[in-house]
């Protein structure tokens, strides 16, 4: 509801006249939360019609329409005592008329001032409605001050410090509070009338900027801290000078330094005068090796400029020795990177497929590049090696790196079928080709058709059967045994022997046309005596297959252990090193591997590798650990014992070259002889 209202008095809807208005709604209106919703509207603003301050502030002159809203309608008597009070004629004076002016021009001023205020202020009353906002405590709080007025200050003010105010009647201060994004500090001061508590000030001072500021100042603090310890953990002699070379700062060795060397009195005395004048003339940096207090030190001297003139330097003296020293480890880590870079390159490079082949010798490595790169062709590949170094496993890889890995892979072991039968094996049949001959079978070339068949053990292939295997290694077809129509071929061919195909060419036992054409790309497998430095990693290798194999839970091994496996040459290579570690692991009695359990032609006790007794009585093998990790360990237990590359490679049946390798790699050289050292 509206009502249309008029005010004639000569200052129009004054102070005096807003409380009188006030007082007469009050008095009238007996439903207090309808006075709390009406409101006076002029020129656009609407303002609580009990918000003394807020109803002056709109300064409605004599003659000039304004508005009573609420929002319920008034009995028609309600309505009409509205419009008469602002109606009715008072007497006024000139002295009342000016004390109107005065009361008037006070109200606004005071109003105003409030509202700049740059802290927030609320005003509260004693039934905890507010009843004031002003601009800065609306922005803190987020809220529209017309939306504040009126309502309690549940949710906005703690209620517990302010009703403790009206028992203690003094003001509050409390900690730092959070609105929103602000940080406040708020100060509660009540307002007394009679000794009584009538309403509640309300201050906020945003302090923002103000933690902002510590925070940036903590932090400074806490940077100065670690660059004062930073300063003085290193060894490096570090100090600063003022524009005349006098040192105003500098870490704790300079310090001690300087105390040692008191005719050092200024950068002067250590860099000569000659260069510090340069320096005040070019703002370059100056480095120089000098000689002080017999020792010789780098010197390098930053000068600091402003307004192109010399304010000070920074200075760093760097012993010669300690920069020596640090050169070689530079150079040395230079080499250890090299050689990891390569390593890892080789291992990188390589196909998964070859990842089962255990070892990281240079010799098996090589091998296995040549393997990887023919892999990827068609080509006829002649492996090479003897009995147990993993012939069929490199054949295996070829075929799982190559473009025919998901196509068949057909294994063929010469040696093992009778020479009567092999063409079969190899070429099939026809039905009714020989007695026994029920139906029609292919042979192993049929089988491995897109894929890749592989010969092992070629050399033992019977020599009247080596020209049918050229013919169809040159025409790639096959005739079935009683057959008469050829079979097309897509057939990769791998062929494997252990025995040197020259020597039986030249004994005539093997075709000359059919070994030049096998040996297209010969690969061979280096022996285990060859890559000693791989047998601790096929040893853990084996212990952990064997161990789920056999069902049992082999740590580790005996001192000496391993160092007796690597003296030993392996004539039967991987395949008897794995049947000896079978053997060991299933008649094992305890989680450890014993050096007296292994073979008498292995074992030796009169020849132990390691007789000094240490305190330790085994190499304990966690799972975590890879094999990288325990052949460091057994190179770090090597090092300690012996104080020569040529004693540790005669311990561990490996060559002077490998021991300096692996030394190196693992940057062990400071405990070569570690022992003797401390004797």
């Amino acid at each position: 509801m509206r009502i249309t209202l008029k005010t004639y008095r000569k200052n129009g809807l004054h102070v005096r006249l807003a409380a009188k208005f006030i007082t007469f709604l009050q008095n009238q209106i007996s439903d207090k939360d309808l006075i709390k919703h009406a409101y006076i509207l002029y020129n656009g603003k609407k303002v609580q019609v009990n918000n003394l301050l807020a109803v002056v502030s709109l300064k409605i002159r004599p003659g000039e329409e304004f508005y009573f809203v609420v929002d319920r309608p008034l009995s028609e008597q309600m309505v009409a005592d509205i419009r008469n009070f602002f109606l009715q004629q008072e007497k006024e004076d000139a002295e009342q008329v000016e004390t109107d002016r005065i009361l008037m021009e006070n109200s606004l001023t005071l109003q105003e001032a409030i509202s700049k205020i740059p802290n927030g202020i609320v005003v509260i009353n004693r039934d905890l409605i507010i009843t004031y906002v002003n601009r800065a405590a609306a922005l803190l709080f987020g809220q529209d001050p017309q939306q504040m007025i009126n309502h309690r200050v549940d949710g906005i003010i703690p209620k517990d410090e302010l009703q403790e105010l009206f028992q203690t009647k003094k003001p509050v201060v409390t900690k730092k509070l959070q609105l929103n994004r602000y940080t406040v500090i708020a100060t509660y001061s009540p307002i007394l009338l009679n000794d009584q508590v009538i309403g509640i000030v309300a201050i906020f001072q945003d302090i923002t900027s103000i933690e902002k500021i510590s925070k940036e100042l903590k932090e400074v603090k806490e940077l100065q801290q670690r660059l004062d310890l930073l300063l003085h953990s290193v060894s490096d002699l570090i100090g600063m000078t003022d524009q005349s070379g006098n040192f105003i700062y500098m870490n704790e060795v300079m310090e001690l330094f300087l105390k040692k060397n008191q005719r050092i009195q200024s950068l002067a005395h250590i860099i000569g005068r000659e260069d510090f004048s340069k320096l005040k003339r070019n703002p370059k940096p100056i480095m120089k090796v000098v000689k002080l207090d017999g020792q010789s030190f780098v010197i390098k001297v930053n000068p600091i400029y402003f307004d192109k003139e010399l304010t000070g330097t920074v200075t760093t003296m760097t012993r010669l020795d300690d920069v020596k020293k640090l050169l070689e480890k530079i150079e040395l880590m230079k080499q250890h990177n090299e050689y990891l870079e390569k390593e890892l390159s080789r291992h990188e490079s390589l196909h998964k497929a070859f990842h089962s082949i255990i070892g990281t010798s240079k010799t098996l490595t090589d091998t296995l590049n040549i393997a990887q790169k023919v892999a990827s062709t068609d080509s006829t590949v002649l492996i090479t090696g003897e009995s147990g170094t993993g012939k069929e496993l490199v054949a295996r890889a070829i075929h799982e790196a190559g473009k025919r890995k998901n196509e068949p892979y057909i294994r063929v072991n010469c040696a093992a079928i009778p020479p009567t039968l092999i063409e079969s094996e190899l070429f099939g049949y026809e039905k009714g080709a020989f007695t026994g001959a029920t139906k029609t079978t292919r042979g192993k070339f049929e089988l491995a058709q897109k894929g890749t068949i592989f010969l092992d053990e070629i050399g033992d292939l019977p020599i009247e059967l080596q020209a049918k295997l050229l013919r169809v290694l040159q025409e790639k077809e096959i005739v079935r045994i009683g057959g008469y129509e050829p079979i097309q071929l897509d057939v990769r061919v791998i062929v494997a022997t252990n025995k040197d195909l020259k020597k039986l060419v030249d004994a005539g036992k093997f075709r000359e046309d059919l070994y030049y054409r096998l040996h297209v790309v010969p690969i061979h497998l280096p022996p285990l005596r060859n890559r000693k430095d791989d047998i601790p990693l096929l040893v853990e290798a084996f212990r952990q297959e064997l161990n789920q194999k056999l069902g049992k839970n082999i740590k580790g091994y005996e001192k000496g252990f391993i160092e007796y496996l690597t003296q030993y040459n392996w004539p039967g290579n991987i395949r008897e090193l794995k049947n000896v570690m079978e053997r060991l692991m299933s008649l094992a009695e305890t989680d450890y591997l014993q050096c007296k359990d292994l073979p008498h032609y292995i074992f030796s006790p009169d020849q132990a590798p390691f007789k000094e007794d240490n305190g330790e009585e085994h190499i304990i093998l966690n799972k975590k650990k890879t094999l990288k990790e325990y052949e460091k360990e057994i190179y770090t237990f090597a090092c300690q014992n012996y104080p020569s590359f040529n004693q540790i490679a005669k311990a561990l049946g490996v060559t002077h070259k490998t021991v300096a390798k692996k030394v190196r790699e693992y940057g062990l050289e400071p405990l070569v002889g570690k022992k003797y050292q401390n004797t």
